[in-house]
């Protein structure tokens, strides 16, 4: 498991804390955001292994969010769980993978485990 922390950035309270509880339970760290620009700010003040995003976000969504955060850590892996975005809607956006939602427990944690 990568010691470096997770953020998670979803607007939704109750589906931040749910995920959020639920990948600490699994053993990681984890930071969270509710929007696109606190996560940002994040980013600019800790390294993060993985950085989980939902989609539909505003104002900033979840593919510029990912383009703006690999401009400030090119190393970072991303992940986008949405249940309005698809492989399509994210060719070219620096996403390394997309799950829709609700993503299975062990299919998220699967992938951070790689």
């Amino acid at each position: 498991m990568d010691p470096s922390p997770i953020l998670l950035v979803e607007d939704d309270a109750a589906n931040r804390f749910l995920l959020a509880l639920t990948l600490k339970q699994a053993g990681y760290r984890v930071e969270t955001a509710a929007t696109a620009a606190h996560a940002l700010e994040l980013l600019k003040r800790e390294r993060f292994g993985s950085m989980i995003t939902d989609g539909r976000m505003e104002p900033i969504n979840g593919l510029e969010l990912s383009r703006q955060a690999k401009e400030i850590q090119p190393d970072l892996r991303i992940v986008m769980v949405s249940a309005v975005y698809t492989d399509k809607d994210v060719d070219g956006a620096p996403i390394d993978a997309i799950f829709a939602k609700p993503v299975p427990t062990e299919t998220l944690i699967g992938w951070l485990a790689r």
